[in-house]
């Protein structure tokens, strides 16, 4: 069709010269095969493929963002925007994981948490908190979950805990401390 390359969204100075540059080379000599597309980190090997993730966040950009980000790790991921959607949706479906917003409307992360306990479930669940503080912690831990991440979630920080909680030979409840 013509094409030289492509771009994939958000754009990056750096990729949007590269492209230009290579279509440019590319139209200079004619008869020569396109060079390869350049290695982006966005896209690459999946090592989390099949996992399958609940997402719990009442917040629609928050929820988007993160499963982006759980989806480009391979992840399956189903999402409920409340606590009462999320306790539903483990009485239905098994889950490697389950990533809780802490505040929400209605039922909340640690009550929704409390409620899926009280169920019998051990599925690891990572509370997401846009606080950082001991009490958060504690409060999270209190309630049942297994450990906590601050929002906005960082790639590395979210594949260290997709790591740790999806690797059923590792799993450990962080110590409240």
């Amino acid at each position: 069709m013509g094409f030289h390359g492509y771009l994939i969204k958000p754009l990056r100075r750096a990729s949007v010269a590269e492209r230009v540059l290579a279509a440019a080379g590319a139209r200079l000599q004619p008869g020569l095969p396109p060079p390869p597309p350049p290695e982006d980190d966005r896209v690459g090997l999946t090592r989390f493929s099949g996992t399958r993730v609940l997402l719990v966040e009442d917040n629609p950009v928050g929820a988007l963002l993160a499963a982006t980000l759980l989806r480009r790790e391979g992840c399956a991921v189903e999402t409920a925007a409340s606590g009462h959607e999320a306790v539903a949706a483990m009485k239905r479906a098994r889950y490697d994981l389950v990533l809780m917003d802490m505040r929400m409307p209605g039922m909340d992360g640690p009550t929704a948490a409390r409620a899926i306990r009280a169920g019998g479930d051990q599925t690891p669940i990572v509370a997401l908190t846009a606080h950082a503080f001991a009490e958060d912690r504690r409060t999270c831990l209190e309630a049942g979950m297994n450990d906590h991440l601050v929002k906005p979630l960082e790639l590395e920080t979210l594949r260290a805990s997709l790591a740790r909680w999806t690797n059923r030979a590792e799993r450990a409840k962080v110590a409240v401390g």
